[in-house]
C-alpha cells in the first residue's frame, strides 16, 4: 500500500519540481538552482512513472518494456542537461559558452546530451499514446500528455520564461489527474 501511494505522489511531485526550475533561470539559462531542480525532479517523476509502467506491462508487456527503456534514457538526458546548467552556474560559464565548449567533445556530448536529451519528451509522447490506446486514463489525459510532450522542448529550447511556464503547466495538468487516479486506486485495492 505504501509503495503505490508514494508512486502516486511522485507522479505529481516530479512535474511540479521540474516546473519550478524556470523561476530560477538566469537570462534563459538554468543556473545552479534551476539545473538542480531539473536533475532532482527526474527521480520522483520516473519513480511515479514506473508505477504506471507496472499497469502498462499487464496490458502491453513488450511495448511497456521498450517504453521503460526510452524513459530511463530520457531520465539520464534530463539529469545531464540539469547538471550541465548547474555546473555552468557553479563555474560561472554564461551564455552559450558552456554549450560551445561541448564542440571539443563531439562523440561524448552526443551520448551524454544530444541523444538522450530528446528521449524524455519522446517517452512522454509514447506514454501518452500508450495510456490512450490501452484506455488506462481518460482520453483527454492521454491527449494532454501527448500535446505536452510535443510542446515540452519548446519550453527549454526557446529559453523564454513564459513559454516554459505555459508548457510546464500543460505537463502538470494531466499528471495531476494521473496522480489523483493512482492515489485513489490504492485506496480501493
Amino acid at each position: 500500500m505504501l509503495v503505490p501511494r508514494l508512486q502516486a505522489a511522485a507522479l505529481l511531485l516530479g512535474p511540479v519540481v521540474f516546473a519550478a526550475s524556470p523561476f530560477f533561470w538566469i537570462d534563459g539559462h538554468y543556473g545552479v538552482t534551476g539545473g538542480m531542480l531539473i536533475a532532482l525532479s527526474m527521480v520522483p517523476w520516473v519513480y511515479g512513472l514506473i508505477g504506471e509502467y507496472e499497469r502498462l506491462r499487464e496490458r502491453v508487456p513488450r511495448l511497456a518494456g521498450l517504453w521503460l527503456l526510452l524513459l530511463l534514457i530520457g531520465m539520464f538526458g534530463s539529469i545531464a542537461f540539469g547538471l550541465q546548467g548547474f555546473f555552468e552556474g557553479v563555474f560561472g560559464v554564461g551564455g552559450r559558452a558552456g554549450l560551445a565548449q561541448l564542440e571539443d567533445y563531439p562523440p561524448q556530448s552526443v551520448f551524454v546530451l544530444w541523444l538522450p536529451g530528446p528521449a524524455f519528451p519522446l517517452s512522454l509522447l509514447v506514454f501518452g499514446m500508450l495510456v490512450g490506446w490501452t484506455r488506462m486514463s481518460p482520453w483527454w489525459v492521454a491527449v494532454l500528455i501527448c500535446v505536452a510532450a510535443i510542446a515540452f522542448p519548446l519550453g527549454r529550447v526557446l529559453r523564454l520564461d513564459w513559454v516554459a511556464y505555459v508548457v510546464d503547466l500543460l505537463v502538470i495538468v494531466p499528471f495531476t489527474q494521473l496522480a489523483w487516479r493512482a492515489w485513489h486506486r490504492t485506496a480501493t485495492s
